[in-house]
Protein backbone atom coordinates (compact mmCIF):
# COMPACT_ATOMS: atom_id res chain seq x y z
CA UNK A 1 0.00 0.00 0.00
CA UNK A 2 2.65 2.61 0.73
CA UNK A 3 4.33 1.63 -3.00
CA UNK A 4 0.38 2.32 -4.18
CA UNK A 5 0.11 5.67 -2.12
CA UNK A 6 3.32 6.87 -3.49
CA UNK A 7 2.63 6.09 -7.28
CA UNK A 8 -0.66 8.26 -6.42
CA UNK A 9 1.30 11.19 -5.60
CA UNK A 10 3.81 11.46 -8.29
CA UNK A 11 1.14 10.27 -10.93
CA UNK A 12 2.82 7.40 -11.93
CA UNK A 13 1.10 4.15 -14.00
CA UNK A 14 -0.67 1.54 -11.40
CA UNK A 15 1.21 -1.98 -11.83
CA UNK A 16 -0.57 -4.66 -14.12
CA UNK A 17 -1.69 -7.55 -11.93
CA UNK A 18 1.25 -9.61 -10.53
CA UNK A 19 3.95 -7.08 -11.30
CA UNK A 20 4.53 -5.65 -7.66
CA UNK A 21 4.67 -9.49 -6.13
CA UNK A 22 6.54 -10.70 -9.10
CA UNK A 23 8.94 -7.26 -7.62
CA UNK A 24 8.70 -6.00 -11.23
CA UNK A 25 10.00 -2.66 -12.31
CA UNK A 26 9.01 0.82 -13.64
CA UNK A 27 10.75 2.60 -15.98
CA UNK A 28 11.00 6.12 -17.56
CA UNK A 29 10.65 7.41 -14.06
CA UNK A 30 12.31 11.03 -12.66
CA UNK A 31 13.99 8.51 -10.28
CA UNK A 32 16.06 6.92 -12.33
CA UNK A 33 20.07 7.91 -12.30
CA UNK A 34 22.43 7.50 -15.51
CA UNK A 35 26.43 7.15 -15.55
CA UNK A 36 28.05 7.95 -12.46
CA UNK A 37 26.46 9.28 -9.60
CA UNK A 38 28.39 12.05 -7.55
CA UNK A 39 27.73 13.71 -4.05
CA UNK A 40 29.21 16.62 -2.34
CA UNK A 41 31.54 16.75 0.10
CA UNK A 42 30.28 14.90 3.94
CA UNK A 43 28.08 12.87 1.91
CA UNK A 44 28.11 9.53 4.29
CA UNK A 45 26.38 7.20 1.64
CA UNK A 46 28.49 4.66 -0.37
CA UNK A 47 27.49 5.48 -3.83
CA UNK A 48 29.45 2.36 -6.09
CA UNK A 49 26.75 0.55 -6.65
CA UNK A 50 23.92 3.58 -8.13
CA UNK A 51 26.94 4.60 -10.37
CA UNK A 52 27.06 1.28 -12.57
CA UNK A 53 30.95 1.21 -13.11
CA UNK A 54 30.57 4.03 -15.19
CA UNK A 55 33.09 6.30 -14.56
CA UNK A 56 33.66 9.35 -15.96
CA UNK A 57 34.46 12.24 -12.73
CA UNK A 58 38.02 10.76 -12.21
CA UNK A 59 38.88 10.92 -15.90
CA UNK A 60 38.10 15.05 -15.92
CA UNK A 61 39.86 17.64 -15.11
CA UNK A 62 39.03 18.97 -11.20
CA UNK A 63 37.86 22.36 -12.43
CA UNK A 64 35.04 20.73 -14.45
CA UNK A 65 33.78 18.87 -11.49
CA UNK A 66 33.94 22.25 -9.24
CA UNK A 67 31.89 24.46 -12.15
CA UNK A 68 29.23 22.18 -12.89
CA UNK A 69 28.48 21.19 -9.79
CA UNK A 70 28.08 24.73 -8.59
CA UNK A 71 25.96 25.67 -12.01
CA UNK A 72 24.19 22.23 -12.48
CA UNK A 73 20.55 22.18 -10.54
CA UNK A 74 17.37 20.43 -9.81
CA UNK A 75 13.93 21.70 -10.92
CA UNK A 76 10.99 20.26 -10.01
CA UNK A 77 7.17 21.41 -11.02
CA UNK A 78 4.42 20.58 -8.37
CA UNK A 79 0.09 20.82 -8.81
CA UNK A 80 0.17 21.82 -5.44
CA UNK A 81 1.78 18.77 -3.54
CA UNK A 82 1.97 16.60 -6.57
CA UNK A 83 4.91 16.61 -8.64
CA UNK A 84 4.94 16.75 -12.33
CA UNK A 85 7.63 17.44 -13.63
CA UNK A 86 11.53 16.55 -12.39
CA UNK A 87 14.51 17.59 -14.53
CA UNK A 88 17.46 19.49 -14.43
CA UNK A 89 18.81 23.07 -15.42
CA UNK A 90 21.66 25.22 -15.74
CA UNK A 91 22.04 28.66 -13.78
CA UNK A 92 23.34 31.04 -15.96
CA UNK A 93 24.05 34.87 -16.01
CA UNK A 94 21.41 37.13 -17.04
CA UNK A 95 22.60 40.69 -17.60
CA UNK A 96 19.12 42.34 -16.96
CA UNK A 97 18.29 46.12 -17.07
CA UNK A 98 17.44 48.14 -14.20
CA UNK A 99 15.85 51.81 -14.46
CA UNK A 100 17.11 54.36 -11.80
CA UNK A 101 16.83 58.38 -11.92
CA UNK A 102 19.84 58.54 -13.86
CA UNK A 103 19.42 56.31 -16.30
CA UNK A 104 19.58 52.57 -16.69
CA UNK A 105 22.22 50.20 -15.12
CA UNK A 106 23.20 46.99 -15.73
CA UNK A 107 23.70 44.20 -13.61
CA UNK A 108 23.92 40.03 -13.97
CA UNK A 109 21.32 38.04 -12.44
CA UNK A 110 21.18 34.14 -12.02
CA UNK A 111 18.52 32.41 -13.69
CA UNK A 112 18.08 29.03 -14.63
CA UNK A 113 18.26 27.58 -18.08
CA UNK A 114 15.79 24.35 -18.43
CA UNK A 115 13.39 22.67 -20.48
CA UNK A 116 9.86 23.80 -21.47
CA UNK A 117 8.64 20.41 -20.59
CA UNK A 118 9.06 21.14 -16.88
CA UNK A 119 5.80 23.63 -16.94
CA UNK A 120 3.82 22.22 -19.75
CA UNK A 121 0.54 20.20 -18.80
CA UNK A 122 0.00 16.64 -18.84
CA UNK A 123 -2.83 16.55 -20.60
CA UNK A 124 -1.82 18.76 -23.88
CA UNK A 125 2.22 18.68 -24.55
CA UNK A 126 0.88 21.95 -26.50
CA UNK A 127 -0.16 23.69 -23.52
CA UNK A 128 1.91 26.03 -20.92
CA UNK A 129 0.35 25.35 -17.19
CA UNK A 130 1.24 28.95 -15.71
CA UNK A 131 0.16 28.21 -12.70
CA UNK A 132 2.64 25.42 -11.32
CA UNK A 133 4.82 26.02 -8.01
CA UNK A 134 8.27 25.38 -9.17
CA UNK A 135 11.14 24.65 -6.50
CA UNK A 136 15.10 24.56 -7.47
CA UNK A 137 17.49 23.40 -5.49
CA UNK A 138 21.57 23.71 -5.04
CA UNK A 139 23.12 21.28 -2.92
CA UNK A 140 23.79 20.65 -0.45
CA UNK A 141 21.14 22.68 1.50
CA UNK A 142 20.32 25.46 -0.84
CA UNK A 143 16.88 25.52 -2.01
CA UNK A 144 14.29 28.22 -3.14
CA UNK A 145 10.68 28.94 -5.52
CA UNK A 146 11.04 29.55 -8.69
CA UNK A 147 9.35 31.88 -10.78
CA UNK A 148 8.63 31.13 -14.87
CA UNK A 149 9.88 34.01 -16.66
CA UNK A 150 10.71 33.52 -20.38
CA UNK A 151 9.59 30.67 -22.11
CA UNK A 152 9.87 29.21 -25.78
CA UNK A 153 7.16 25.64 -27.14
CA UNK A 154 8.68 25.79 -30.28
CA UNK A 155 12.51 24.90 -28.79
CA UNK A 156 11.07 23.82 -25.47
CA UNK A 157 13.11 26.20 -23.49
CA UNK A 158 12.25 27.66 -20.24
CA UNK A 159 13.83 30.50 -18.09
CA UNK A 160 13.38 30.35 -14.39
CA UNK A 161 14.26 32.85 -12.07
CA UNK A 162 14.50 32.37 -8.33
CA UNK A 163 14.38 36.12 -5.45
CA UNK A 164 17.63 35.08 -3.83
CA UNK A 165 21.26 34.41 -5.03
CA UNK A 166 22.81 30.80 -4.50
CA UNK A 167 26.16 31.14 -1.76
CA UNK A 168 28.98 29.87 -4.12
CA UNK A 169 27.15 29.34 -7.41
CA UNK A 170 29.39 29.81 -10.58
CA UNK A 171 26.11 30.99 -13.14
CA UNK A 172 27.78 30.33 -16.81
CA UNK A 173 27.73 33.15 -19.06
CA UNK A 174 26.41 31.27 -22.22
CA UNK A 175 26.63 35.24 -23.97
CA UNK A 176 29.76 35.62 -23.87
CA UNK A 177 31.29 33.91 -26.45
CA UNK A 178 30.27 33.62 -29.84
CA UNK A 179 29.17 30.46 -31.29
CA UNK A 180 32.02 27.71 -31.97
CA UNK A 181 32.92 24.19 -33.54
CA UNK A 182 30.93 21.97 -31.54
CA UNK A 183 33.66 19.38 -29.85
CA UNK A 184 33.96 15.93 -30.45
CA UNK A 185 34.23 14.59 -26.92
CA UNK A 186 31.53 15.66 -24.10
CA UNK A 187 29.63 14.91 -21.01
CA UNK A 188 26.14 15.02 -20.44
CA UNK A 189 25.60 16.29 -16.48
CA UNK A 190 21.99 15.74 -14.56
CA UNK A 191 20.45 16.44 -11.14
CA UNK A 192 18.91 14.25 -9.33
CA UNK A 193 15.78 15.89 -7.32
CA UNK A 194 15.68 14.06 -3.88
CA UNK A 195 19.30 14.62 -2.94
CA UNK A 196 20.43 15.98 -5.37
CA UNK A 197 23.63 13.53 -6.37
CA UNK A 198 25.05 15.00 -9.70
CA UNK A 199 24.72 12.58 -12.72
CA UNK A 200 27.00 12.25 -15.59
CA UNK A 201 27.53 10.27 -18.74
CA UNK A 202 30.48 10.68 -20.88
CA UNK A 203 29.92 10.61 -25.27
CA UNK A 204 30.80 12.44 -28.53
CA UNK A 205 29.13 14.65 -30.49
CA UNK A 206 27.99 12.40 -33.80
CA UNK A 207 26.43 13.02 -36.59
CA UNK A 208 23.28 11.44 -37.36
CA UNK A 209 21.09 10.38 -40.41
CA UNK A 210 17.25 12.27 -41.09
CA UNK A 211 16.12 8.95 -41.20
CA UNK A 212 17.15 7.48 -38.16
CA UNK A 213 13.70 7.24 -36.20
CA UNK A 214 13.21 9.67 -32.82
CA UNK A 215 9.64 11.73 -32.18
CA UNK A 216 11.37 15.29 -31.44
CA UNK A 217 11.10 16.51 -34.52
CA UNK A 218 13.14 19.63 -34.18
CA UNK A 219 15.69 20.14 -37.17
CA UNK A 220 17.59 22.22 -34.97
CA UNK A 221 18.68 19.61 -33.14
CA UNK A 222 22.63 17.69 -32.78
CA UNK A 223 23.36 14.07 -31.10
CA UNK A 224 25.84 12.32 -29.05
CA UNK A 225 26.42 9.08 -27.29
CA UNK A 226 26.08 9.77 -24.10
CA UNK A 227 23.55 7.87 -22.44
CA UNK A 228 20.70 9.75 -20.24
CA UNK A 229 17.38 9.37 -18.17
CA UNK A 230 14.56 11.85 -17.85
CA UNK A 231 16.13 13.20 -15.11
CA UNK A 232 18.76 14.74 -17.74
CA UNK A 233 16.23 16.46 -19.45
CA UNK A 234 16.80 20.03 -19.63
CA UNK A 235 20.17 19.94 -17.97
CA UNK A 236 23.62 20.52 -19.68
CA UNK A 237 26.16 19.13 -22.26
CA UNK A 238 29.78 20.10 -21.54
CA UNK A 239 33.08 19.64 -22.75
CA UNK A 240 35.28 17.61 -21.16
CA UNK A 241 38.32 19.49 -20.91
CA UNK A 242 36.84 22.57 -19.80
CA UNK A 243 33.04 22.47 -18.84
CA UNK A 244 32.03 25.03 -20.72
CA UNK A 245 28.47 24.54 -22.35
CA UNK A 246 27.48 22.91 -25.23
CA UNK A 247 23.98 22.40 -25.60
CA UNK A 248 20.90 21.71 -24.00
CA UNK A 249 20.02 17.56 -23.21
CA UNK A 250 16.35 15.93 -24.15
CA UNK A 251 15.40 12.36 -24.13
CA UNK A 252 13.91 10.14 -26.42
CA UNK A 253 14.16 6.89 -24.83
CA UNK A 254 17.37 5.20 -27.56
CA UNK A 255 21.21 4.79 -27.63
CA UNK A 256 21.94 8.30 -28.06
CA UNK A 257 20.91 11.83 -26.71
CA UNK A 258 19.83 15.10 -28.90
CA UNK A 259 20.45 18.44 -27.60
CA UNK A 260 20.02 21.70 -28.76
CA UNK A 261 23.27 23.48 -29.28
CA UNK A 262 24.34 26.43 -27.71
CA UNK A 263 24.24 28.76 -30.67
CA UNK A 264 20.65 28.28 -30.95
CA UNK A 265 19.58 28.91 -27.44
CA UNK A 266 21.95 31.82 -27.80
CA UNK A 267 20.14 32.88 -30.72
CA UNK A 268 16.86 32.26 -28.83
CA UNK A 269 17.30 34.07 -25.91
CA UNK A 270 19.77 37.76 -26.98
CA UNK A 271 18.27 40.69 -26.67
CA UNK A 272 15.62 39.64 -24.45
CA UNK A 273 14.49 41.49 -21.15
CA UNK A 274 13.60 39.24 -18.48
CA UNK A 275 9.37 40.13 -17.66
CA UNK A 276 10.17 40.86 -13.89
CA UNK A 277 12.92 43.40 -15.10
CA UNK A 278 9.97 45.11 -16.98
CA UNK A 279 7.60 45.24 -13.96
CA UNK A 280 5.51 42.47 -15.57
CA UNK A 281 4.29 39.63 -12.82
CA UNK A 282 3.48 36.79 -15.78
CA UNK A 283 5.44 34.83 -17.99
CA UNK A 284 6.36 35.67 -21.54
CA UNK A 285 6.05 33.27 -24.57
CA UNK A 286 8.80 34.20 -26.78
CA UNK A 287 7.65 32.16 -29.96
CA UNK A 288 6.25 33.73 -32.78
CA UNK A 289 3.31 31.54 -34.16
CA UNK A 290 5.11 28.91 -36.78
CA UNK A 291 3.32 27.35 -39.45
CA UNK A 292 5.03 24.33 -38.56
CA UNK A 293 5.70 23.49 -34.87
CA UNK A 294 8.66 21.47 -33.09
CA UNK A 295 6.89 18.33 -30.66
CA UNK A 296 8.80 17.23 -27.78
CA UNK A 297 6.90 14.37 -26.32
CA UNK A 298 8.59 12.93 -23.09
CA UNK A 299 8.11 8.80 -22.84
CA UNK A 300 6.39 7.74 -20.36
CA UNK A 301 6.47 5.45 -17.55
CA UNK A 302 6.10 1.96 -17.67
CA UNK A 303 5.90 -1.37 -16.35
CA UNK A 304 8.65 -4.07 -16.48
CA UNK A 305 9.15 -7.44 -15.99
CA UNK A 306 11.40 -10.19 -18.14
CA UNK A 307 8.35 -12.68 -17.62
CA UNK A 308 5.51 -10.49 -18.85
CA UNK A 309 7.95 -8.68 -21.32
CA UNK A 310 6.65 -10.73 -24.21
CA UNK A 311 2.98 -10.33 -23.38
CA UNK A 312 2.98 -6.75 -22.22
CA UNK A 313 5.19 -5.30 -24.93
CA UNK A 314 2.42 -4.32 -27.02
CA UNK A 315 0.25 -2.87 -24.64
CA UNK A 316 3.61 -0.92 -23.04
CA UNK A 317 2.07 2.22 -24.10
CA UNK A 318 -1.48 1.93 -23.11
CA UNK A 319 -0.04 0.55 -19.71
CA UNK A 320 1.76 3.91 -19.44
CA UNK A 321 -0.97 6.34 -19.74
CA UNK A 322 -3.24 5.18 -17.14
CA UNK A 323 -2.39 7.64 -14.97
CA UNK A 324 -4.08 7.70 -11.70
Amino acid sequence: MRKINWLKSVGYPMPPPLMLEANGVLRNTFEEDFGEVHAWEGYEINLMCRSAWNYVWQELPKKVLRSTSRRAVSVVSFNGDKMLFACTGLLISWHARTRTRTGTRSHARQVILTSASLIRTRDDEDEIDKNLRIEVFLPPNQRADGTLELYHSNYNIAIISVEKHFVAARPENIFSRSAQKLPKKVVAVGREAPEGLLLASMGQVIDMPRWVDTELDCKDLKFSTCKIKKVGIGGPLVTSHDGSFVGMNFYDDTCRTPFLPRSKIVDVLKGTDLPSERGLNCPVNMMDDPIEKNRWPVPEAYWYHPIFDEDLGPFRPLVGRVLQ
